[in-house]
């Protein structure tokens, strides 16, 4: 059996004064430490996730600009398309109307042309006619 004597005591006095010295050496420095560390890691997790937030936020609003830029140019770009269709749309209306003009002044010339020649036809017509008349009946008219 188990005899209680003085060596029990000396030895749970030697346990609780080593217990004594390893919590103030060994244990207090540890947990110290590591809630240091643990300190630090939630600082840097913290810190980290802000980061994480910030790049997050940057990100959609550099996507929001890009796409409000996009809407932008293609607004300006249907802009300048339609300035230059309404532009092409002159341009051809010019240009019908310049031939018009230029049409019925061919026209007009040609029909002067025609007229001129008619008359000087008819005027020729009846030489001619007399000039035949007379080589036919050979006598004057």
């Amino acid at each position: 059996m188990i005899t209680i004597d003085l060596s029990i005591v000396a030895e749970l006095i030697c346990v609780l004064f080593m217990i004594a010295i390893l919590n103030s050496i060994l244990y207090k420095p540890l947990r110290k430490a590591l809630k240091e560390r643990r300190e630090k890691m939630d600082a840097i997790e913290s810190e980290a996730a802000r980061f994480e937030n910030n790049t997050k936020r940057l990100i959609e609003d550099f996507e929001n600009k890009m796409k409000e830029a996009r809407l932008a140019g293609k607004e300006e770009f249907e802009k300048f398309r339609a300035q230059a269709r309404e532009e092409e749309q002159k341009m051809i209306e010019e240009s019908t109307k310049e031939a018009e003009a230029k049409r019925e002044e061919l026209m007009s010339q040609l029909t002067s042309q025609i007229e001129a020649a008619k008359k000087e036809l008819q005027a020729q017509a009846e030489a001619f006619a007399m000039e035949i008349a007379q080589k036919l009946l050979g006598r004057a008219v």
